[in-house]
């Protein structure tokens, strides 16, 4: 079903030139219904219509059939109308139950009298009922009642002018002229509002026919599915009085229109495959929508402000203050729901609410910044477990993301948890070997440090406690300390002992913690480096690098490196804190 505009409340008149014939008398008469189930589509990514996706309001609009009064030979149109004795009116009485809301309202006014093409049919397209959320809609009644009058005396045109003026006190608008929208709250205020002007009803003696009959419900939900009703009233035009209506003369006037008009949203005009689109607007824009109610047209805002609950709602709590924050959101749904909003435009309203919180923006945090290593995988942990559950459910969330707002699902949570995982384990088991290797350096006794470094190392060549070391750093006296002529470019493969004598001959002072290499912005999964100092007297005065490359668990090379090797020092800049490892420049300046 296409969904209707909303359109403003309008009355037109259709004179003589409008009905066929000039039959010095005629009168209208009316069919009983007929009805039209429509099943009422799932909105895009659902496989069901729940009672929460569509705002309904019920429409009469009154379509001609018939031939106009100019075919039928009447040459005066345009004449002055004198009023007469025959008149006709279709009237409809609303009633919801759970709502309060009772209203009557016309569908057409017909009068005639004696005289070629003496007659006046006043006919509107009516606004039936307010905008009302599918599971409030189903409570509607509908009945119409046809009136007919021979009397000069009972013309109905007063009976229903009475009725048009006690209507238009709840004038049922458009978007951008105020919405109007009926939930349990609202219809307190229809009740208590100001007193309807008196409908004069006929007297008992008046010289009145009527029968009135039920429309079918509006809406109908069975097992997950939905219909709408729409029904037809055929009116009929009778050229002479005493003509029953299944005689020749009887001519189809047109069709009185009973149909529903539907839409997903009242606050947001955008609309993207059915579903509302909320993103790129503000809390302040969303309250100052006009609203339409029976006290007359006001900002949301104000609308808000009139409930009376026992503690008020508070627009501005310390956004700082997460209970406090997630107190008023739930508040603020709950009035948003008794007001008759549904879950399109409560989750608007609420979203940018949260959105001025600090908690809010932590927990939609994006998948780019989530990878940062500037925030710890337990500062995630904090950031997901404000959810503002206390406010907000899982279809909150799902709703949300459906209007294109940038919001963090369960879904999305489980797998930005998953991608930091990965990360975190391709450098956590880096920086185990790499601290593991720097503990067993930092042993002032040369046995212990090669007792522990044994089970650290391994090379294919040469087994346990072999370790291929390389010497990119420069002149230093390497070879001095391993009792060797020369070193290869690509090195030599040493013991644990070897490298215990090794590092105690360059008389470390103390290590950086250690990070993962990187290339292009990614941690490598298998290469660590560890910066370290050394003390006066060290035959590397202003210390450098250890580049270490881990193989199944086993560090199998480790090199002598100069401190911007790989970029280094640039990338400490860039990534000052990756995988919780936070090197300082007072450090890094021991190695200039």
């Amino acid at each position: 079903m296409s969904i209707r505009p909303v359109l403003v409340l309008h009355t037109v008149i259709l004179a003589s030139g409008l009905l066929a014939g000039c039959a010095t008398s005629r009168q209208l008469a009316v069919d009983y219904p007929k009805t039209e189930t429509i099943p009422l589509p799932p909105l895009k990514g659902q496989s069901s219509v729940t009672a929460d996706d569509y705002y309904v309001q019920m429409v009469s609009e009154f379509e001609f059939k018939g031939d106009t009064a100019l075919k039928g030979g009447c040459s005066d149109v345009g004449g002055g109308y004198e009023s007469g004795d025959i008149s006709a009116a279709l009237l409809f009485n609303v009633r919801n139950e759970p709502l309060k809301l009772k209203r009557e309202t016309s569908g057409f006014l017909y009068q005639a009298s004696t005289g070629k093409c003496n007659f006046k049919l006043e006919t509107k397209k009516a606004y039936l009922t307010p905008w009302l959320r599918l599971d409030s809609a189903k409570d509607t009644q509908f009945e119409y009642s046809f009136l007919t009058s021979n009397s000069h005396e009972t013309n109905l045109s007063e009976l229903v002018g009475d009725i048009n003026a006690a209507s238009g006190l709840m004038a049922i608008t458009g978007v951008g002229t105020g919405i109007a929208v009926m939930g349990k709250l609202a219809s307190n205020w229809v009740e208590a509002s100001a007193a309807q002007p008196a409908v004069t009803k006929p007297a008992p003696s008046a010289k009145i026919s009527s029968e009135t009959h039920n429309l079918p419900a509006s809406v109908v939900f069975k097992n997950e599915t939905a219909t709408l009703n729409q029904s037809r009233l055929a009116v009929f035009e009778v050229v002479d009085a005493g003509i029953k209506l299944w005689a020749n003369e009887t001519k189809l006037l047109g069709e009185m229109r009973i149909y529903p008009e539907l839409t997903p949203s009242l606050l947001l005009k955008s609309m993207l495959e059915g579903v509302p689109d909320a993103h790129d607007l503000s809390l302040e824009e969303l309250l100052r929508l006009p609203i339409q109610t029976a006290q007359g047209e006001m900002p949301l805002q104000q609308l808000i402000d009139k409930v009376d609950q026992p503690e008020k709602l508070n627009l501005k709590p310390d956004w700082q203050n997460y209970d406090d924050t997630e107190n008023q959101c739930r508040r603020l749904k709950l009035i948003m729901k008794d007001l008759g909003f549904n879950k399109f435009d409560r989750n608007a309203v609420l979203y940018y609410f949260l959105a001025k919180s600090p908690d809010w923006k932590n927990f939609n945090i994006t998948q780019q910044k989530a990878m940062a290593d500037a925030i710890r995988p337990r500062v995630l942990e904090q950031y997901r477990s404000k959810n503002f559950a206390g406010c907000l459910a899982n279809d909150d969330f799902g709703v949300m993301k459906s209007m294109r707002l940038p919001i963090n699902t369960e879904q999305d949570w489980d797998n930005l948890t998953s991608n930091r995982q990965k990360k975190e384990g391709v450098i956590s088991s880096v920086q185990s070997s790499g601290r593991q290797l720097a503990t067993a350096l930092s042993n002032p006794d040369k046995d212990e440090v090669t007792r522990q470094l044994y089970p650290l190392l391994n090379t294919e060549k040469s087994g346990n406690g072999t370790v291929l070391l390389q010497n990119h750093l420069g002149k230093f006296g390497l070879e001095n300390l391993l009792q060797l002529q020369t070193i290869a470019d690509e090195g030599v493969v040493i013991n644990a002992g070897q490298l215990a004598t090794v590092m105690a001959g360059m008389a470390i002072d103390s290590f950086s913690c250690v990070r993962p290499a990187q290339e292009q912005g990614q941690p490598l999964a298998n290469i660590g480096i560890n910066l370290f100092a050394t003390k006066p007297g060290s035959p590397r005065e202003k210390g450098g690098a250890l580049e270490f490359e881990i193989s199944q668990g086993k560090i199998i090379r480790i090199a002598f490196q100069h401190p911007s090797f790989r970029d280094f020092e640039q990338n400490i800049a860039d990534y000052p804190d990756l995988g919780g490892c936070r090197i300082e420049a007072d450090f890094l300046n021991k190695l200039h």
